[in-house]
């Protein structure tokens, strides 16, 4: 990825087309300073960015006036934590209402639709629990533990609530944790970490039932604490009984995808799509005629050593990617996170999968109303890698500042999204084998080719927009892949569909007005692309004189010589 030369003063008239081409090469090692008055392309919504926005959902902002503005605000994905939700699912089954119920783009649509529309596609995200290890009662059934320097723990499987509470910050202490492998799992010089690394322990005996440590550090021990055992390979299956209850309930709720939380094989990401897909066949049918359930797709999440050493494996079976910083830096030494996150960015892009960066983006937003410079700086490199999303958690879950925060991504991103240059990603020799349809080969690497025609027509043509048609979303994502610098309407007929390409950056999912199936034999598709323009001035993405690109998918009719063909065509816009 390259960043876009500026050589221009601000405010400067655009020069023609030939001339920004020729300038290119002079000034190729400036950077662009983005601002309003030297935007590439800009819109009316000043929400919009090419890459994503994901926010989780709490007491912070579960009501109807805050989940709202954070739609207004530029959140395209709602996330939803599972990791200390019950078997009441009440109160996500209302966060998702809300999201559904907000009002978006689409409520816009709706008055002039011929057809219903929904409110919006903000896709909802479950983000489940997966296989912790956490600390469990402590001794005397007390609430906090002193531990002091070099004092002596035993940790167990055994249940120590009944046990004297240890007299001084020495001991003598018990330990109880919720992983019964400990002994098999440990040897000696092994670590545990407490609380995010808070306490750390090394081991200088293994027993049958547990292992002996010294306390490296001192500081408080706490109940229900996450527990980390760094470099060793856990023996946890891939879901526990609590995330099979979840993933029943998202795919009855709807949910777009489903944050697997602690993968580290590719057996893994099988085992959650494997359940998944068993979750939505015993599904009824919908009632109402509208399209049959589809599974949420699976975004894994890395924050293991194992899940980084085995990351093309993982990558290889899943739908996306979710970086997961917190517990990668307690797993991993720290000085490695910034290292890992940028292969894990860069395989991603040149796979044509989404993902996410996550985790303490701005967290000080929690507490302030602005972000420091150095999570500013945070953010922006990340989109200026290759992220396909960026995520807030505490910041709009529980935090003082939630709107703020969304408002400080939004303003940051779009910076970024600003100085970023496709030409990069456009001159690699690639076709995303993991997109290719090994079935379906030669149709796929034709796609391909268009795909990338288009996003690099679109850069040397400066269009405005590449308009897409889909049924599936396959053409969408392709186009996505190569990582267009100019937003891509994908126009879909299934509102699933449509919320399951929030992820991809620069995809602007949008409903098609029509009745018509775009993979009918016998549809004219001139229709469907007539009415994806005006949908696109309508929504104020372009307007007359504007060029745009669509993309499509043709079926050939009985006396054709083919039986389907891949479209681009460019365009010029002209008044109403």
């Amino acid at each position: 990825m390259m960043l876009r030369p500026f050589c221009a003063a601000a405010g400067a008239k655009a020069p023609s087309l030939l001339l920004r081409q020729q300038k290119r090469s002079v000034c190729a090692t400036s950077f662009r300073l983005a601002n309003a008055a030297t935007d590439v392309w800009s819109f009316s919504d000043t929400a919009i960015t090419m890459t994503k926005i994901v926010c989780t959902l709490g007491p912070s902002t579960d009501t109807a006036e805050n989940v709202s503005a954070l739609v207004s605000n530029g959140m395209d994905v709602a996330r939803l934590n599972f990791s200390h939700a019950g078997s009441d699912y009440s109160y996500p089954e209302a966060n998702v209402a809300l999201v559904r119920g907000a009002a978006g783009r689409h409520a816009d649509l709706a008055a002039g639709s011929t057809r219903p529309m929904p409110h919006n596609v903000r896709a909802i995200l479950v983000d489940t629990k997966g296989p912790e290890i956490r600390t469990g009662p402590l001794q005397g059934g007390a609430d906090v533990q002193e531990l002091g320097v070099g004092s002596v723990v035993e940790v167990t499987n055994e249940d120590v609530s009944n046990d004297d509470a240890p007299s001084s910050p020495e001991g003598p202490h018990r330990l109880n944790i919720d992983y019964q492998s400990i002994a098999k799992t440990l040897h000696v010089g092994s670590q545990i970490l407490l609380d995010d690394g808070l306490i750390a322990l090394e081991v200088t005996h293994v027993e049958h039932d547990g292992v002996t440590c010294v306390a490296l550090n001192a500081g408080p021990i706490k109940k229900n604490k996450g527990v980390n055992l760094p470099d060793a390979e856990l023996d946890l299956p891939a879901l526990t009984d609590k995330d099979k209850r979840d993933l029943k309930w998202s795919c009855e709720a709807g949910a777009d995808f489903v944050a697997a939380s602690f993968i580290r094989t590719g057996g893994n990401v099988r085992s959650v799509k494997a359940y998944l897909d068993r979750c939505v066949a015993e599904m009824a049918p919908p009632e109402d005629g509208s399209p049959p359930r589809i599974r949420p797709l699976v975004i894994s999440k890395i924050e293991s050593k194992e899940g980084v050493e085995n990351f093309d494996e993982v990558l290889a079976e899943s739908d996306g990617i979710m970086v997961a910083r917190g517990d990668l830096g307690v797993e991993i030494p720290f000085r490695k996170v910034f290292a890992a996150q940028k292969m894990m960015v860069e395989k991603c892009n040149a796979a044509g999968k989404p993902v996410i960066v996550a985790t303490q983006m701005l967290d000080s937003m929690q507490r302030n109303p602005r972000p420091t410079r150095a999570e500013v700086t945070d953010v922006g490199t990340a989109v200026l890698d290759g992220a396909d999303a960026v995520m807030l958690s505490g910041e709009t879950a529980a935090g003082t500042y939630p709107i703020e925060s969304v408002q400080a991504m939004r303003m940051i991103v779009k910076e970024a999204d600003n100085i970023i240059d496709g030409s990069a990603s456009l001159n690699r020799v690639n076709t995303n084998e993991s997109l290719v349809d090994v079935s379906n080969l030669k149709e796929d690497q034709c796609l391909h080719a268009v795909a990338k025609s288009s996003v690099k027509s679109a850069r040397d043509l400066d269009a405005k927009l590449i308009l897409v048609i889909t049924k599936s979303g396959k053409v969408a994502r392709f186009v996505a892949s190569h990582r267009p610098t100019v937003p891509v309407l994908a126009f879909c007929t299934d509102v699933q569909v449509a919320r399951r390409l929030q992820l991809h950056r620069g995809i602007m999912p949008v409903m098609l007005q029509s009745d018509l199936d775009p993979t009918a034999q016998g549809t004219r598709m001139a229709t469907l692309r007539a009415e994806a323009m005006r949908t696109a001035v309508e929504l104020g993405f372009a307007r007359a004189g504007d060029r745009v690109i669509t993309v499509d998918r043709t079926v050939g009719k009985q006396t054709d010589m083919h039986h389907h063909s891949y479209n681009m065509k460019m365009s010029t816009l002209k008044a109403a």
